[in-house]
Order: structure tokens, then C-alpha cells, then sequence
């Protein structure tokens, strides 16, 4: 995993996905103190799903590196082919990843729309789906539609038909 600096980034890879191949997708995660959010993507086993985890930390940070780095960390068809997962709004990850087919696969606090009604830090973690079982989870879904969708296209075009929805004219510009 890298160093904290890379922080300071905007965003970073934590996990590079294993192969680069159809089926090739994201999951970008958002964390802040407590472990589960972005640590369990992080150690999704390689050799059982083909995700790429990047940590989405500010997107003014992000804007501010050079378009090679920003586009080998989160390029424009891997903002359309993405999940996240944020122990806060979704709505605060909408300039990652902002798509419909996005937010279906998403993790965030606020599924729901509802307050969390509190406790210990597990159980308000897996009140929110947020804790290590639902996020897996919520990942191999994720990984299994791309598969179901990777004969017939590449890109989100597959997972839009696969859940039978007419593909996107073209990509989603952040």
C-alpha cells in the first residue's frame, strides 16, 4: 500500500487491478479514520476479482497534477466503470464518479437516507453497509456484472445492457 504522502496527491492507486483484460474496472474509496472503508477494497484478492482500488481523497488535488498522472490513476472511462465506496454522502463523490449505473453499485453512509442510529463503531458500520461483509460483497457484484458484461463491450455500455438500460452516447467528463 502506499505511503501517506501520497495523499497530498488528490488520489492514488492502492490496488492496481490485476490483469489488464475485459472486465477491466474500479473501485474508488473514500476513507477517513476508521480502517474499513478503504482498507477492505485494498486487500480484495487479486486472483478473485480484477479491481483497480484508488483512494479518492480531494478532487482539487487531483485537478491540480498533470493530466498523464491523473488519467493512469482515474481516466474518463474508468469514472463510468466504477464503484465507490465513502463513509460519507455519495453525493460528496460526484466529481469521481457521477452515473447512475455508479451509484447503483455503490457503497456510501447515507443508502438509505437515513440517520444512523448509533451504537459502537461496528454496528454503526454495518447499519451503514459499510462494514467488511458488505462491502465484499457489494465488490463481487460489482466484478460478477462485469463479467456478465465484458462479451459485449468493454466499457459500461455491457453493464448498462446487462441491468437493461441503453448504453451511454459517450463517456462522463468530471
Amino acid at each position: 500500500m502506499p505511503s501517506h504522502f501520497s495523499a497530498a496527491r488528490g488520489a492514488y492507486v492502492m490496488r492496481p487491478s490485476a490483469r489488464r483484460t475485459e472486465g477491466r474496472h474500479g473501485v474508488r474509496a473514500r476513507h477517513d479514520e476508521h480502517r474499513e472503508p478503504g482498507e477492505a477494497p485494498a486487500r480484495a484478492g487479486p486472483e478473485r476479482l480484477n479491481v483497480k482500488v484508488v483512494a479518492a481523497i480531494s478532487p482539487q488535488l487531483f485537478a491540480a497534477r498533470d493530466a498523464a498522472y491523473r488519467n493512469a490513476t482515474v481516466s474518463d472511462a474508468d469514472r463510468i466503470d466504477a464503484m465507490v465506496i465513502t463513509n460519507g454522502a455519495y453525493k460528496l463523490m460526484r466529481d469521481w464518479a457521477d452515473d447512475p449505473i455508479v451509484h447503483e453499485y455503490s457503497l456510501s453512509s447515507d443508502w438509505d437516507d437515513r440517520w444512523r442510529t448509533g451504537g459502537s463503531i461496528e454496528e454503526v458500520m454495518e447499519e451503514a453497509h459499510l462494514d467488511g461483509a458488505h462491502i465484499f460483497e457489494a465488490i463481487e457484484r460489482f466484478a460478477a456484472s462485469a463479467r456478465e458484461a465484458a462479451p459485449a463491450s468493454r466499457t459500461t455500455g455491457g453493464r448498462r445492457r446487462a441491468l437493461g438500460r441503453p448504453p451511454r452516447a459517450g463517456p462522463l467528463l468530471a
